[in-house]
Order: C-alpha cells, then sequence, then structure tokens
C-alpha cells in the first residue's frame, strides 16, 4: 500500500520541502495550512510527481481544526502512516515583562498544543493500524534559554518532553516518534525572527545557513526506514551518530 502523510504548516521552508522529499519516494500527501492559496503551487509540483496531494485548511492551535482536517484527511486517502508536526511560530521576540500575554500564550499553543491536537487524533488510527510514523519539528532553543525567545524556548522544550512521553506510551507497539532538530535553517520565519536583535542568535548570518532541503532530506529518510535506536530522541541533523546513520543519503 502506497503511503499517506500529513505535513502541518507545509506552504513554506522545511514543511514544503518535506513534501518534496516524500513526494519523491512516492509518499501521498496532506497538506495541512492555514491558506489554502499559498500551496497552489506547490500542489502542481508535487502531482506531477505522480502522488495524490489533498490541502486542508487547518489552524493547529485549534481543537477542532485539527480534528475535522484528520478526518479529511483519513476520508480522502484512507490510511495515513506519517505525521509531520511541522508548524511553528517564534513570535514574540522580547524580554517576558514587555511580551503581550496573548501572543505569547498563541505562540506555545502554535507549538506545543498544535503538536499534541494532531497526534492525539491521528495515534487511535495508528494503533489500529498497527504502525505509523510521527516527526516533531524540535529546536537546540528546546535546551538551551535565549533571551528573549521565552515562548519559543519555553513551548519547545514542552514538545520534547511531549516526543518523549509519547515514545514510553507506545513502546510497546510498532509506532515511531522522533524529535527532530534540524538546526540553523535558512527559513523565512528564521529570516524574519533573527531581525530583532535580542541575542546571541541574532547576530549569525542567515545566509550561512542550511537549506530547507537539506534536513528535509532527513526528515524523509526518517519516516522511510523508521529506526528504532532514535526512537523518542532528540535527533539532531549535524550529530556524527546520525550523520553515520543517514550515510549515503545525506
Amino acid at each position: 500500500m502506497t503511503r499517506s502523510a500529513i505535513i502541518t504548516g507545509a506552504s513554506r521552508g522545511i514543511g514544503a520541502e518535506t513534501a518534496r522529499a516524500l513526494a519523491r519516494q512516492g509518499t501521498n500527501l496532506v497538506l495541512a495550512v492555514r491558506d489554502p492559496d499559498s500551496v497552489t503551487a506547490l500542489e502542481q509540483e508535487l502531482r506531477s510527481l505522480g502522488v495524490r496531494v489533498v490541502t486542508i485548511t487547518c489552524d493547529v492551535s485549534d481543537h477542532r481544526s485539527v480534528q475535522a482536517m484528520a478526518a479529511t484527511a483519513l476520508d480522502s486517502l484512507g490510511n495515513i502512516d506519517i505525521l509531520i508536526n511541522n508548524a511553528g511560530a517564534l513570535e514574540p521576540i522580547g524580554l517576558i515583562e514587555d511580551a503581550d500575554p496573548e501572543a505569547w500564550l498563541q505562540s506555545v499553543t502554535v507549538n506545543l498544543a498544535g503538536a499534541y491536537f494532531p497526534i492525539h487524533e491521528l495515534l487511535p488510527h495508528f494503533r489500529a493500524a498497527g504502525s505509523g510514523t510521527i516527526v516533531n519539528l524540535s529546536t537546540g532553543a528546546a535546551f538551551m534559554p535565549l533571551r528573549g525567545w521565552s515562548a519559543y524556548c519555553s513551548s519547545k522544550a514542552g514538545l520534547a518532553m511531549l516526543t518523549r512521553t509519547l515514545a514510553v506510551e507506545v513502546a510497546d507497539t510498532d509506532i515511531r516518534i522522533y524529535g527532530f532538530q534540524p538546526g540553523m535553517v535558512n527559513t523565512g520565519m528564521t529570516r524574519e525572527g533573527l531581525q530583532k536583535k535580542v541575542n546571541e542568535v541574532s547576530e549569525f548570518n542567515v545566509d550561512e545557513f542550511l537549506h530547507p532541503s537539506e534536513p528535509a532530506g532527513a526528515i524523509a529518510e526518517l519516516c522511510t526506514r523508521r529506526p528504532a535506536d532514535f526512537h523518542g530522541e532528540e535527533i539532531r541533523c549535524g550529530d556524527t551518530s546520525f550523520m553515520e546513520w543517514m550515510g549515503d543519503n545525506l
């Protein structure tokens, strides 16, 4: 049976490149995005690779929206094998006392609940199927406090623990869960965030960062080979052990 994957936040950056990488492997795709018009060209490109593509409007911070997305995805493709929780938010950027509380809460909701909601909806399907793969897009900022990035660091730290907790809960199954840290990647979100000079990361040269296709290729490989050794782990794209595992697929 042909594999099918849901990618949240698939309209640009790592999400869009992961869709391309999976499509080249023959994986059917659900693009879960806030604005369907933003992926019209991507849809056509992916379909030219011979895979089915379904675009579904979805706000990952809204449980009902995610619930409807998951139901439509299953109705449309019949099975879902892979969930890529890619949608994320870096804003608000600023000192804790200066940040808008509503914006801070929204960031946490997107980054943490925005992964929990899709997992909550798809996990029963994966259990029934006896298999499934989940990749949570993580970051080194989950483990390193950065001035001005309290919402991002805090919510991604919570996401890392969600990955570990889920790994424990599905340990007796063939469901795989990975936290994936892509490193410094030249995406729109990164470029926008680094314009605000609040910490040492803001001084980095974005032109030296990875192209989104590099971590996307690694994510696609994870979903294909599903290594048990990395189950529940935080994988850093540049780690020696991971690069050795990737081998010629880098």
